[in-house]
């Protein structure tokens, strides 16, 4: 734990720096996309076609995107949260270590050149790749390599919206809901603390948003109204997370019917964004930031909040929010969608935003129910529509809090998002993130839990009369031999089928170097002072790699039951070793894809 927290200092401080850095980049790039093309028209008297850069940009950068994400490095196309919960769950938090660098440079491309993708979700990648990147160079075991990945996630995530303990529940929440312990909870706290501190020596303090008036909740008669906009958000996440893939999938059939090669497609997404983000200039003017859809400016929902876009006529203001939550979800699909690299975190707050407005409007007047602050009901809306879409209900709750500076939200906020996660959860079964690795064919649940859960130690386990015991008279020369010829670094000690012991070639040498006396079994185990460690028959596998995770082990005795006296040693039933689990896990996930297969084929 000590080395795990020296660890989780230093992903915080790269973790910070990365969100630094990976802003400034967007900037540079937005600046060389826009800024640049824009005066060089105006100062040649071409100020007619400002509008230019805002329909060819996008393409311009999705050709860019196209070529690192279809060539470079496969990794870097989509969200960048489903890649980093695939690493933990699957591969040991092992990614691909060019991976941060070339994320940042795919991200903020997209980003930069006006597509509709959040920061959020890059950054988590970006973090969780710097710590991969460390955690590989110095070798560190696999529950501490997972470990300190999500501690890059949390990192990230806190540094961007200056929210620490948001960002270590948002690691916890989603990623670690594959599967963690409590144990693993304070390095991933470090981490969010220490990047945030990084973050606001080189960012500010200022929080994510310009800020909000001040919100206040005094009457519990309200409740009501909470309750329907968590139930509205449920049922517009679940939407959401339907209408994106839907959408994905009607992108990748038109690019296959019509053969476009892999590295133009952002591009052609790019282009159907540019659309938007000109047809948004044409009609805003120099306002236009206020109403844009693209992805490195919050300035939109920052104007909801302050309540400078919701002025005029209530036909203008719903018809200018609608079609803001419209436009964005839109633009995201033909950003995200069609391969660009960018997170759906911001454009998920940013629609939240949108609807949680409406409502308001609504409320206040159409049917004239109460007057609550449009405001706090846009805020309570943009968390309930992330708890909905991401599944992370206690990031949603705590990170608006912080964002706000305003914790006695918490009783309005806790309403709307258990209401909208259940809801939702109803409706639609998986969350935006894990949904993208199903429809790959990666089940993370089902990898980790269901599977492994349902096979018992017994069935995986190689039999005792397949193994190869030693007595307490052998010698140690004997064991020495058992090493080079059969491969293998430890060996179960056995007496009338009881488990006396377990001799490994450690073991056998920390004797030898000792004292050079006849040494046999017997005076090894004599000496040991660490406790046997085994398991039960019937247990399941996945309790067999808990314990194996714990107390880093790579084979385990099994035994027919456990004693209850200590002088009495257990029957020995057969060995098991991470071989076994791997071999039987193979068979079983064969069997569900077969049983699945046939079902499909019998349902035509």
């Amino acid at each position: 734990m000590v080395k795990l927290n020296i660890l989780a200092i230093v992903v915080g401080v790269v973790g910070g720096l990365g969100s630094w850095i990976f802003r400034l980049a967007i900037i540079v790039i937005y600046t060389c996309f826009f800024i640049f093309p824009m005066d060089f028209l105006d100062s040649i008297g071409l100020s007619l076609v400002s509008w230019s850069p805002f329909l060819l940009s996008p393409a311009l950068g999705g050709v860019l995107v196209g070529y690192l994400t279809s060539r470079v490095s496969k990794e870097t196309k989509g969200h960048g949260v489903p890649e980093v919960l695939e690493s933990v769950a699957l591969k040991n938090g092992k990614m691909n270590l060019r991976v941060p660098f070339i994320k940042i440079i795919a991200s903020a491309t997209t980003i930069g050149s006006g597509g509709s993708a959040g920061r959020e979700g890059p950054i988590a990648q970006i973090g969780a790749g710097f710590a991969s990147f460390v955690g590989q160079k110095i070798n560190l075991s696999p529950k501490e390599l997972r470990t300190l990945v999500v501690s890059g996630v949390a990192a990230g995530i806190a540094s961007t919206f200056n929210a620490p303990i948001g960002g270590a529940l948002f690691a916890l929440e989603v990623l670690m809901g594959q599967g963690g312990t409590t144990s693993l909870f304070i390095p991933i706290i470090v981490a969010g603390v220490v990047g945030v501190i990084t973050g606001q020596f080189l960012l500010g303090t200022d929080p994510a948003f310009i800020g909000f008036p001040p919100l206040e909740y005094q009457d519990p008669f309200l409740i009501p109204i909470f309750v329907i906009l968590g139930l509205i958000c449920g049922i517009g996440s679940a939407l959401w997370i339907k209408f994106f893939y839907k959408a994905e999938d009607i992108m990748d059939y038109t690019n296959n019917k019509f053969n476009i090669p892999e590295i133009l497609q952002p591009a052609l997404g790019g282009l159907f964004v540019g659309l938007i983000l000109t047809i948004t200039f044409f009609f805003t003017g120099e306002q236009w930031e206020s109403f844009t859809i693209m992805g490195r400016t919050y300035l939109p929902m920052d104007a909801v909040f302050q309540g400078t876009l919701i002025q005029g006529s209530i036909i203008h203001i719903l018809s200018v929010l609608t079609l803001l939550f419209v436009l964005k979800a839109l633009a995201t699909v033909f950003t995200v969608g069609s391969g660009g690299s960018g997170g759906v975190f911001a454009p998920t707050l940013f629609l939240g935003v949108m609807l949680g407005a409406i409502f308001a409007i609504f409320i206040d007047y159409v049917i004239i129910l109460a007057d609550i602050p449009i405001a706090l009901l846009a805020l309570l809306g943009m968390a309930a529509f992330f708890a909905g879409t991401g599944r992370a209900p206690l990031t949603a709750i705590i990170m608006t809090a912080e964002m706000t500076e305003d914790y006695f939200l918490t009783i309005p906020l806790m309403v709307v998002v258990s209401i909208s996660w259940i809801v939702s959860i109803l409706l639609e079964e998986d969350n935006i993130y894990t949904l993208k690795l199903i429809r790959r064919g990666v089940v993370l649940q089902e990898s980790r839990m269901d599977i492994l859960e349902g096979i018992t130690v017994e069935e995986a386990m190689t039999p005792l009369e397949r193994i190869i015991t030693v007595d307490t008279k052998t010698r140690l020369e004997t064991i020495m031999d058992l090493v080079r010829t059969q491969g293998h670094e430890g060996y179960p000690v056995v007496e009338k089928d009881m488990l006396i012991g377990i001799i490994t070639l450690s073991d056998v040498q920390k004797a030898l170097y000792s004292s050079p006396k006849d040494w046999n079994v017997f005076d090894v185990l004599i000496n040991k002072t660490k406790p046997l460690i085994c398991i039960d028959k019937k247990s399941t596998l996945m309790h067999a790699i808990h314990i194996m995770e714990q107390k880093e082990v790579s084979r385990l005795p099994v035994i027919e039951k456990a004693v209850s006296h200590p002088n009495e040693f257990p029957k020995l039933v057969g060995w098991l070793t991470n071989h076994d689990i791997t071999r039987m896990y193979v068979f079983a996930k064969a069997d569900v894809t077969l049983q699945r297969s046939e079902d499909h084929i019998l349902s035509y």
